[in-house]
């Protein structure tokens, strides 16, 4: 089949994403092209692949639209109607809440996809609730997209002068970089360093005294900006735990992708890493907004090489459960659906 993936819109993370299915895709005998805007390393990893890079569609010929991000409605609805369409639902709840706006276009595509792949049971469950009901339960998929497998490889020990820190999120008000910033600052007696891995284009939405330590500090809190999928998984694997203080997600990559690593993981409490990520157990959780809290969480876990061996081991198990190869299955298998 040739396929055309579309990921008007996305975020940084939805395009690695998308990358690397397509990858995968393409090693199960698939040919595709990709809609959208893309950075110049996008654009290299895309050509890699002996894809190309579109910016819209005219006469070409494809067998079924992949979309991996809901953007621009009004022509993925135009595009539906011409081709066979499976949605692979990545946003986050308010970006799903936010969909309302263009309510026509959505509950058109939604009802004429063949197929749908959302990657928690509380994307699924919002959708429902909020503006769509009586869709085909039948053409409905519940999975979480899992860690490439080189995320899985043996890392090197090698001794380092200092423990590091990663968290991977564009900066927005919602992802709450200052909580780890604060908490940081809370923790002066270790040698850290904080790695924010994203496009960091919207610095001035961290309050003003958060912009005024990392200008002071750009040794201990470093912004790397928009990275590709490949690179912040290599500056994962370079790190020691991973934290991550949103409160508002889909199906964290970055998260998944630190299990995988074997990194022990420091999560905020909010319903997308409900059921999969088990405070005590895979993880340490902590509340938004806290960071008293979290740097007390965090100060334990550097206290402490077992706990921190004993969560790093029982979140790479969990990620063992997830695999990049069987998300790859369930859309190939509602792509040759679409066939029928």
């Amino acid at each position: 089949m040739k396929l055309l993936i579309s990921l008007l819109g996305a975020q940084s993370e939805a395009v690695a994403r998308a990358i690397d299915l397509g990858k995968q895709l393409r090693g199960r005998g698939h040919a595709l092209d990709y809609l959208g805007t893309f950075t110049q390393a996008d654009m290299a990893e895309i050509q890699a692949q002996g894809a190309s890079a579109i910016h819209q569609i005219g006469a070409e010929p494809y067998d079924a639209l992949l979309v991996a991000s809901l953007g621009g409605p009004d022509r993925l609805t135009q595009l539906a109607r011409r081709m066979p369409t499976v949605l692979l639902v990545q946003e986050s709840m308010l970006d799903l809440m936010s969909l309302k706006g263009d309510f026509v276009h959505w509950v058109s595509l939604f009802r004429a996809a063949r197929g749908i792949v959302f990657m928690t049971e509380q994307q699924r469950d919002k959708v429902f609730a909020s503006f769509i009901t009586g869709l085909d339960t039948a053409r409905i998929v519940t999975m979480g997209c899992g860690a490439p497998a080189e995320a899985f490889a043996p890392r090197a020990g090698k001794p380092k002068e200092f423990f590091g820190i990663a968290m991977s999120a564009p900066v927005v008000a919602s992802k709450h970089q200052q909580d780890l910033i604060s908490a940081g600052e809370r923790l002066r007696e270790f040698n850290l360093i904080f790695t924010f891995i994203g496009n960091n284009s919207q610095m001035a939405s961290l309050p003003e005294g958060i912009r005024k330590i990392v200008e002071r500090h750009p040794e201990r809190y470093v912004f790397t900006g928009a990275k590709t999928g490949s690179e912040t998984l290599q500056l994962l694997r370079d790190n020691d735990l991973y934290c991550h203080t949103s409160s508002d997600e889909g199906w964290s990559q970055a998260v998944i992708n630190s299990a995988a690593i074997g990194l022990p993981l420091m999560l905020s409490e909010i319903d997308a890493f409900a059921g999969t990520w088990i405070n005590g157990v895979n993880c340490l959780k902590f509340p938004i907004g806290k960071p008293d809290f979290l740097a007390s969480s965090l100060r334990m876990l550097l206290q402490d090489d077992v706990l921190r061996a004993s969560l790093g081991t029982a979140a790479q198990g969990t990620a063992r459960r997830y695999s990049a190869d069987r998300y790859t299955s369930v859309v190939t298998q509602l792509l040759e659906s679409t066939k029928k």
